[in-house]
């Protein structure tokens, strides 16, 4: 904004007070009709002012900074000055000024950044409590949820990948799409995959991701590794090297598929699959019987049944201690 010749903005704000001299009033006056952009100039100078006055109360400012960079921005380069004498305003009017001036400009600010940065994200946070939940998000990919479980997620896929937040236990069957990677954050772990299938387990302690197809990134700290179809990987919290292994069976297919199948399968796994599946405890109280192996189906019998079809199967004694189930050898 140019200021017109032989008028200081200091005249101009003493002027809108009402503490101009009468010389001075007329001599502002005699400015604003003797040129269409002097009116324009005071109209927009004006403006400013009416709107910073709503903003001035209970503000305390460095009112020379203030009042300074209010004078530099209304002023623009390219067109030279002749001013009468300045006359400063009272220190109080300084201080109006400067918090009033001050306070706009950051209200401005505040608008237009608030208007033009992008939109916020957002986010969905999906909980399974004591069901499992299946659901699909914005890009098709299928989710299925464990017990316990949240999933956070974006409603749709803005950014350039497809990034999730998990704590607990899902099964991924991710949608390919090789421009934006599908990418499961589970704490310091980061899981990056294109299009696949894969099993992530998730708890304070330890992390275990099992592919059922595709290929699979694994990343956490300045390990990283690659899963292909039937590994598995399991991640102690602390720090430990990556324990990467074949999967063997199908058990942590259990939420899923309802049915827990155990081929020719180690005890402590089977037992340690019903314990999550019933949120039940259940304890090998002899270190022979987790030699033991076991063949059969369990599809959704109850928890009753399930003990007794063991027992039976290796000839155990079963003895309850507090809230806990013990199995013996006989």
């Amino acid at each position: 904004m140019n200021t017109p010749l032989h008028i200081s903005d200091d005249l101009l704000v003493k002027y809108m007070l009402e503490e101009a001299m009468p010389g001075e009033r007329l001599l502002v006056q005699d400015w604003l009709t003797a040129d269409e952009a002097n009116r324009k100039y005071y109209e927009q100078f004006k403006l400013i002012w009416d709107e910073s006055q709503t903003l001035a109360a209970n503000i305390t400012v460095n009112e020379e900074a203030a009042w300074e960079k209010f004078k530099n921005k209304i002023q623009s380069t390219g067109t030279e000055k002749k001013q009468i004498k300045t006359v400063r305003l009272p220190w109080i009017k300084q201080v109006q000024v400067a918090a009033a001036v001050l306070l706009f400009v950051v209200g401005v600010w505040w608008v237009y950044n608030a208007t033009n940065k992008p939109s916020a994200i957002a986010m969905i946070d999906k909980q399974s409590f004591s069901n499992t939940v299946i659901d699909t998000l914005s890009d098709g990919s299928v989710v299925t949820l464990n017990k316990n479980t949240v999933l956070s997620y974006p409603a749709s896929f803005k950014t350039k990948t497809r990034t999730v937040k998990l704590k607990g236990e899902a099964f991924f069957k991710v949608m390919p799409d090789k421009t934006k990677p599908f990418i499961v954050d589970a704490g310091n772990i980061s899981i990056t995959v294109v299009g696949t299938a894969f099993n992530v387990k998730n708890y304070d302690s330890t992390t275990q991701i099992i592919v059922e197809n595709g290929i699979v990134q694994v990343s956490s700290g300045d390990q990283s590794v690659q899963l292909h179809k039937g590994e598995k990987l399991f991640i102690k919290h602390n720090g430990a090297a990556f324990e990467k292994s074949v999967v063997k069976d199908s058990l942590y297919n259990y939420y899923r598929t309802k049915q827990i199948i155990c081929n020719n399968t180690p005890l402590p796994d089977v037992i340690a699959t019903i314990n999550q599946a019933y949120n039940t405890h259940i304890v090998l109280g002899d270190d022979a019987l987790k030699q033991l192996r076991l063949s059969t189906t369990f599809t959704e019998e109850s928890l009753e049944t399930v003990i007794n079809i063991i027992q039976q199967t290796f000839s155990l004694r079963v003895k309850q201690q507090g809230d806990s189930t013990v199995l013996h050898q006989q």
